[in-house]
């Protein structure tokens, strides 16, 4: 499934997250995400501290490993599960049937 979470950096650890953010290596980065887990993209609104991670995870459970990895320094207030356009327009032809 293909997820969108939303971060926001605790503001009292901003600068000391942005600073770690900022010095990890591509090794790092690479190795961030979980068994299960694979980033499609990410996007910061650095000055607030807040974020954007579209992911693909095969399971629960594995997405809850990646966003422990940064529960010391953040939290994700909203987790949504989202569909490409083919998968959303056939939910909503599913949808619009099962109502006729």
């Amino acid at each position: 499934m293909i997820f969108m979470l939303q971060y926001q950096v605790d503001r009292d650890k901003q600068a000391d997250t942005q600073a770690f953010f900022a010095n990890m290596s591509d090794d790092m980065i690479e190795g961030e995400f979980p068994s299960g887990v694979t980033k499609l993209g990410r996007w910061h609104d650095v000055p607030n501290g807040t974020g954007w991670i579209v992911v693909e995870a095969s399971d629960q459970e594995a997405l809850t490993n990646y966003i422990m990895q940064w529960s010391g320094q953040c939290t994700f207030p909203v987790v949504t599960p989202v569909v490409e356009d083919d998968m959303g327009r056939k939910v909503v032809k599913t949808l619009i049937a099962s109502q006729t």
